[in-house]
């Protein structure tokens, strides 16, 4: 989602509704998920849960700074040049997919 604020087409509240409603739906779809690990394979839930939490503390601080910019106007400031660091996300991503390896 930091990505998708960064280039905003505009800065108007209609836009702001449909990225804020975006994030809404991604942290509904990331809930449901949880809940359904919890129940379907608990020993995925925990793993699954600390990806989350990462991910959102992430990008929570990406998306934070992102909201600061500009909209972007022109074709050439669609490359944003420099990937928002995803460190800890990938590595709790690793460990969370190798858990569900074991539970297949």
């Amino acid at each position: 989602m930091p990505y998708r604020i960064r280039r905003r087409p505009k800065s108007s509240s209609a836009v702001r509704q449909q990225i804020t409603d975006e994030i809404s739906g991604l942290l509904a779809r990331m809930a449901f998920h949880q809940a359904w690990l919890q129940i379907e394979a608990s020993a995925v839930a925990g793993p699954y849960a600390t990806l989350v939490a990462t991910a959102r503390a992430e990008a929570g601080a990406q998306m934070s700074l992102a909201w600061q910019q500009q909209p972007i106007t022109t074709d050439s400031g669609m490359n944003l040049g420099v990937p928002y660091p995803r460190d800890r996300s990938n590595a709790a991503r690793a460990t969370c997919l190798e858990m569900m390896r074991r539970h297949l």
